[in-house]
């Protein structure tokens, strides 16, 4: 862990050598105050509250090549199984961290300025300085300190007010450890303007052979400014050698709508954090997750609803499939601030143990500092029902046919929530796919 930690100080220096007239800007003395943190915090351990279900030690014990060090060879056909069929849409391919346009599709041109961030901070410096690292704090979060300190790439998309984006935007993050095995930052600066629509789908795919593994780190700000509106897709479906720790942060002006849904069907160690924070009146956030994982695989799901004002809605829905030896992590909490009145807040967690050696730790929280609301909370874990399997046995459906019937209805809860109609039927066949080999 030290001498992974030495190595990122020291891919720092080389970092700010090679950014010529911008090391002195305002964007990289934010990056020197959160490499500086880093090295005061160092990885979290599981003595830290946060993590303490999830050891990354494992992942931080690797020899890593860095981002100025890792080469690649990829090519649109390597590419293609990530992409979404049968659906137009701007594609911004980042390769070890580094933006293709080789890789990348870009069609919407009307109402919307999208370019990768290491492009940003010099063509569009006004905003990025206004909106980088002012949502996810990174002074007391070592993972959100480490990718801001390295935050040389990413997506930088920004909506204009009124304009309705059709095309979706997948930002694919590629981690090409076929060489070695490759530490790959990425952050992303997603803003919408007054009235904006727009639909964004994230993916993490890694590429390896032998023992290397891939570790990817994807940090996303979002700004949602009044009545805007976002669809926030995030598909985890990578290999078992791959490691990935992500967040996204956003922060919602008055009547603002996201809705996001993560989806993780497989990996390797898997964080993901949510936070959203309603700044503005009426603002609605609701957030829906999925895991179905196998194998040894640990997902861990941290979100945060903060209700900074009054009048705000959040709704909250993860579900969770665990087989074999997997572990799923659920940490919710609902914040309600003192001048957060006539909140609704609305959190649940069900989960569904297929292996007895499978694991599930749950932790819904509420911390409600205003007295005019209403927030609820609550979690279950255990087997499927077995009066559903009677009753779909009786009717004529053998056991295996019984169960994976079940399963697939409790994960289209959270399926159904993706209004991207290519995603939702590409995510349900994998589902279904994988729910029948599970039970045959």
């Amino acid at each position: 862990m030290v001498e992974f930690q030495s190595k990122l100080e020291q891919e720092f220096s080389l970092v700010e050598r090679s950014l010529n007239g911008q090391a002195k800007s305002p964007i990289h003395a934010i990056r020197k105050q959160a490499m500086a943190r880093f090295a005061e915090l160092g990885f979290p351990t599981i003595r830290h509250e946060e993590w303490k279900y999830t050891n990354l030690m494992p992942i931080v014990k690797q020899d890593y090549a860095l981002t100025l060090q890792a080469a690649s060879s990829l090519t649109k056909a390597d590419i293609e199984p990530f992409l979404i069929p049968d659906v137009e849409a701007n594609v911004l391919v980042f390769v070890n961290g580094s933006y293709s346009a080789a890789l990348s599709t870009i069609i919407s041109d009307k109402g919307v300025e999208v370019m990768p961030l290491a492009e940003a901070f010099t063509k569009k410096t006004a905003v990025v300085e206004k909106h980088f690292a002012q949502y996810a704090a990174w002074q007391n979060d070592a993972m959100l300190a480490l990718n801001t300190a390295f935050s040389l790439n990413g997506a930088y998309i920004e909506v204009a007010n009124s304009a309705v984006i059709e095309e979706p935007f997948h930002l694919l993050f590629v981690n090409d450890s076929r060489q070695q095995s490759t530490f790959a930052p990425a952050r992303n600066l997603i803003v919408l303007g007054v009235n904006a629509e727009a639909t964004i789908v994230e993916s993490a795919h890694t590429l390896v052979s032998g023992e290397n593994v891939g570790f990817t780190n994807v940090v996303s700000e979002v700004v949602l400014a009044e009545n805007a509106r976002l669809q926030h897709y995030k598909i985890q479906n990578d290999v078992t050698q791959s490691h990935f720790v992500g967040a996204l942060h956003a922060h919602q002006e008055a009547t603002s709508i996201l809705n996001t849904v993560v989806v993780t069907l497989s990996g390797g160690i898997v964080r993901n954090n949510l936070n959203a924070v309603l700044a503005g009146k009426a603002a609605d956030t609701h957030f829906y997750g999925l895991y179905l994982v196998n194998g040894k695989t640990l997902v861990d799901n941290h979100t945060l609803a903060d209700h900074a004002v009054a009048h705000c809605t959040s709704n909250e829905l993860y579900k969770g499939i665990m087989d074999d030896r997997s572990t799923g992590v659920f940490n919710g909490k609902i914040m309600v601030r003192p001048d957060a009145q006539k909140t609704l807040a609305y959190q649940s967690n069900r989960n569904i143990l297929m292996s007895p050696n499978a694991t599930v730790n749950t932790k819904p929280q509420l911390e409600i500092f205003a007295d005019d609301v209403k927030c609820s909370h609550g979690c279950t874990s255990g087997q499927l029902d077995d009066e559903a399997l009677f009753y779909l046995r009786a009717r004529g459906l053998d056991r295996e046919q019984a169960r994976a019937l079940l399963l697939y209805a409790f994960a289209g809860e959270i399926t159904e929530k993706i209004e991207l109609e290519p995603l939702r039927e590409r995510l349900e066949s994998i589902i279904a796919e994988r729910l029948h080999q599970e039970l045959v």
